[in-house]
């Protein structure tokens, strides 16, 4: 029975992957002929970010398919690289790069380049002969720091998609207390507290006030994780060479860079998701790995109480994991059982504990008016394709890789049946073609439903590791294909060129200071006189007070009257945005317009259903002018003018 069903699995696996070339370039071609027939070129425009490296990558499959590439990592340490020498250039460079961020308001160009020699002197050491993985994961790992306090430090208050102060505003209640935030504050956190419980901890233990030990200890526990994936992967791998490159890839990658600078509950969750997996995949001496799955359910008791849906879409991913495992290998790690105790965990208690959260997202993706017809979002917008595919370069990059890597590894797994030997690679690879679809540029990813309603968004933190590894596999595959040619060095110089392309691009655009380069003109932090200028209002007026103001003012000021305001003399307020800025004249209380950031790229204004951009083009400032009375105004700095 178990011969026949190898043999089954066998010919699917041959036939899908004799075809995934051809399939790939099917693909592109139908996705080309769709956009026209739905009357969107821009999406055919955008699409070549995909097909062009899709074709490249099929052409080089069909070559690579002719040949047995051995998995023998010896044969790609062809490079003389003095390991002391190696590391003194690690070190020099990143010094450098912490000299050029105190040399410049922002983050530079010279930074950004010198992030991107650290990284290809870094695949040049995983390819040495001298290679050492210690020392390699220690400069990822200080990378990685590097990357994120390089905009969480430096920066008076990064706040990316805005969510991280409400989360500063809890957790600053949470430490002033001691306790688990009142359910009048926040119905959602105060049944998932654990996040601002760990804030506030961060807080006491390093002597410091909220915001800056949260990104501190934040900024720690993500670097960490890259130390963790690589044991993960060492395990089912044992190839230490494949998972230091997919270590390396997994660093940079622009999703896994923005959510090491945008730390909330779902980050942290992901965290917790990421020791699940080292936990589950690491067994003693004797093959067990009991041990390890019982501390694999403290670490799930930690998922469920820090954020209310990562729990879901965590269990999900797993599933998947646990399917591919089961078609591909011998191996079993992902167990069953802990997968129902891990699903019963999070469903019990959202049923019997946090209820009303239940409610309220039942309540809330029920409108039928959501279903009537696709939406697409609204940041996907005519006339912005090249635009679009210069910011995804590294989407590019990643695709060309990937598919190689893909490919190959599933036709290899053709050969290992015939060896009678199970490789755990497919099973990656298998899991990473499944999920390609949600990572890049999809009809997916365009649609406002999938994307913003039930937040598959969301998937690409969780499976950022598993598309690292496939990545990885293609660099590594193609960097042995092309070196039987016996010109090692120059193919390595093209590949440290292709990977410097994806480095760059991920980090410029993963930033906020992308804004500069073809990217939103909204800056995503507050500078120093806009910080300034909040805490004189909130130091000078009324709690209770009406405040009016552009969308990430509105998100800064999410203090609001709870049950122990008073007791710990927290100020609050009644926030506002201004829906038009010509009835600014009929509104009570105070405005707050950014001046400097109104003239120099525009601020958010907004009103129910959406937000848009108002700034000094097209007359707006002479509009702006005329609803705001020099008379009325009390406060003013170079960010911030208030009035009442």
């Amino acid at each position: 029975m178990q011969e026949k069903k190898i043999g089954t699995i066998h010919k699917v696996l041959r036939f899908v992957a004799s075809i995934f070339p051809l399939f790939i370039i099917a693909m592109v071609a139908a996705g080309i002929a769709i956009a026209y027939i739905i009357d969107r070129p821009d999406f055919a425009i955008r699409g070549l970010l995909v097909a062009v490296p899709a074709i490249f990558s099929a052409v080089f499959l069909s070559k690579m398919y002719r040949k047995d590439l051995g998995h023998d990592e010896s044969l790609l340490k062809g490079i003389s690289l003095n390991q002391r020498t190696a590391v003194l250039a690690f070190i020099t460079l990143y010094l450098l790069s912490i000299v050029l961020l105190f040399l410049s308001t922002t983050r530079s160009w010279y930074y950004f380049a010198t992030v991107t020699l650290i990284y290809v002197l870094i695949l040049n050491q995983i390819f040495s002969k001298s290679s050492n993985a210690n020392i390699i994961l220690i400069e990822l790992f200080l990378s990685t720091l590097n990357l994120i306090y390089s905009v969480t430090l430096k920066y008076p208050l990064y706040f990316g998609g805005t969510d991280i102060m409400s989360h500063m505003f809890l957790a600053e209640v949470t430490n002033l207390s001691g306790h688990v935030i009142p359910v009048d504050l926040s119905t959602f956190y105060s049944s998932f507290p654990l996040f601002h419980i760990l804030n506030s901890e961060f807080s006491y233990l390093l002597g410091l006030d909220v915001p800056h030990s949260y990104f501190i200890g934040a900024g720690f526990i993500y670097s960490v994780l890259v130390i963790f994936i690589y044991y993960f992967l060492i395990k089912t791998t044992n190839n230490s060479t494949l998972a230091l490159l997919s270590c390396l890839v997994y660093s940079v990658n622009s999703t896994v860079i923005y959510y090491g600078m945008y730390m909330i509950t779902r980050t942290i969750a992901y965290a917790g998701f990421i020791v699940i997996l080292y936990l589950l995949y690491k067994k003693d001496a004797n093959g067990h790995g009991f041990v390890y799955q019982g501390l694999a359910v403290l670490v799930t008791l930690f998922v469920v109480l820090v954020h209310q849906v990562s729990a879901a879409q965590i269990a999900i991913v797993l599933f998947l994991l646990l399917f591919c495992e089961r078609i591909l290998s011998s191996e079993k790690y992902v167990n069953g059982t802990y997968l129902s105790l891990f699903s019963a965990m999070f469903i019990g208690y959202w049923f019997y504990f946090a209820n009303v959260f239940v409610e309220e997202l039942l309540q809330s993706r029920s409108n039928l008016q959501f279903y009537e017809e696709f939406q697409i979002k609204d940041t996907v917008q005519i006339g912005y394709e090249w635009i679009y595919i210069i910011q995804h370069l590294d989407i590019s990059v990643f695709l060309f890789f990937a598919l190689i890597g893909i490919g190959y590894l599933l036709w290899d797994r053709i050969k290992a049946d015939k060896r009678n030997y199970v490789d755990y690679l497919s099973v990656f690879a298998l899991f990473a073609l499944l999920t390609l679809v949600l990572y890049i540029p999809t009809p997916i990813q365009t649609l406002w439903q999938t994307m913003t309603l039930f937040r598959f968004d969301r998937f690409m933190l969780l499976i950022s590791p598993f598309m690292a590894f496939a990545m990885a596999a293609g660099i590594y595959l193609l960097f042995n294909y092309l070196s039987n040619s016996g010109k090692k060095p120059v193919w390595l110089v093209v590949i440290s060129v292709l990977l410097a392309v994806f480095v760059f691009t991920s980090v410029l655009y993963s930033g906020p200071e992308s804004k500069g380069f073809l990217s939103d003109p909204v800056r995503k932090y507050f500078t120093s006189d806009e910080i300034e200028g909040f805490n004189h209002f909130m130091d000078h007026v009324d709690s209770g007070s009406e405040l009016h103001s552009d969308y990430n003012v509105d998100r800064f000021f999410i203090q609001e009257n709870f049950s122990r305001s008073k007791e710990f003399g927290l100020p609050f307020f009644n926030s506002y945005l201004i829906s038009d800025v010509e009835e600014i004249p009929t509104y009570y209380g105070y405005v707050i317009i950014r001046q400097k950031q109104f003239l120099n790229g525009g601020i958010y204004f907004g009103g129910d259903s959406s937000n848009y951009i108002y700034d000094s083009e097209d007359g707006n400032d002479a509009a702006m002018s005329s609803s705001l009375s020099k008379y009325d105004k009390i406060y003013s700095n170079s960010g911030v003018d208030l009035y009442r």
